[in-house]
């Protein structure tokens, strides 16, 4: 069994799976965490050394690596899906499900994590707002290859139910 949350960053894909790894009584794995602990460096300062498109050739090695192991809960990076024919390794090898938010409640969350987020970094608001609505553009074809879409306005614990409830309906479970 295997479950991967994918969509764009700061829609909440570590919060939900953190709680829905634990109703599924599955194993909960942060991809870029995973990155960060296998090679002893946080995802930024990759990214800052080595430049995205190596991070990019890690982070597809590391997905293949994480497609081996068994019941688990997968958070991937916002653009996880969006590189190497990723979105086909995740559809094969288990059930993803696009975490969607709007442009502006995305905006929200993000504004006061650019420094710790490396596309983000050193952008105004105004220009947040710009790349985050031209990159969510770019990024929705390969979110949209979901197993399953969930809206995450409004999430409560019913919504959480309704969620985990889907899950098990995909036969899953």
């Amino acid at each position: 069994m295997r479950v991967f949350l994918i969509g764009y960053m700061g829609v909440g894909k570590t919060t939900i799976g953190k709680k829905l790894a634990s109703r599924l009584s599955l194993k909960f794995i942060d991809l870029d965490h995973f990155i960060a602990e296998k090679e002893h460096l946080k995802v930024a300062h990759i990214i800052e050394r080595k430049g995205e498109q190596y991070f990019r050739i890690l982070e597809k090695k590391y997905l293949e690596e994480v497609c081996e192991l068994e019941n688990i809960l997968v958070s991937t990076g916002g653009g996880t899906p969006c590189f190497f024919q990723n979105m086909d390794t995740i559809n094969a090898n288990g059930r993803s499900i696009f975490l969607k938010l709007d442009e502006k409640s995305l905006i929200n969350r993000l504004v006061n994590s650019r420094d710790s987020r490396p596309l983000l970094a050193g952008k105004n608001a105004e220009e947040l707002a710009v790349f985050i609505q031209k990159h969510l553009n770019e990024r929705l074809p390969f979110y949209e290859r979901a197993h399953l879409e969930f809206d995450m306005m409004h999430l409560n614990s019913k919504r959480l139910d309704d969620l985990e409830n889907e899950i098990k309906r995909l036969e899953l479970f």
